[in-house]
């Protein structure tokens, strides 16, 4: 299986659960692909999607369920 390089993304829905915060963190995982992410202690689903944004970043979304 060949290494994919970690490429650092930006999670865009944030603020239901975070406000304005910026959360940024480095996966290698591939697009589509739902990682588990701790911010500030707490772990949260993300989904990885290849949408490029600014600074080389790319687009991570919040797997929020209400329940």
């Amino acid at each position: 299986m060949a290494h994919r390089p970690a490429r650092t993304y930006l999670v865009t829905n944030s603020g239901p659960l975070f406000g304005a915060r910026r959360i940024t963190f480095r996966s290698s995982a591939p697009a589509g692909a739902v990682v588990l992410v701790d911010v500030d202690g707490r772990p949260v689903r993300a989904l990885l999607t290849d949408t490029p944004l600014n600074g080389g970043l790319l687009a991570a979304e919040l797997e929020i369920t209400y329940l």
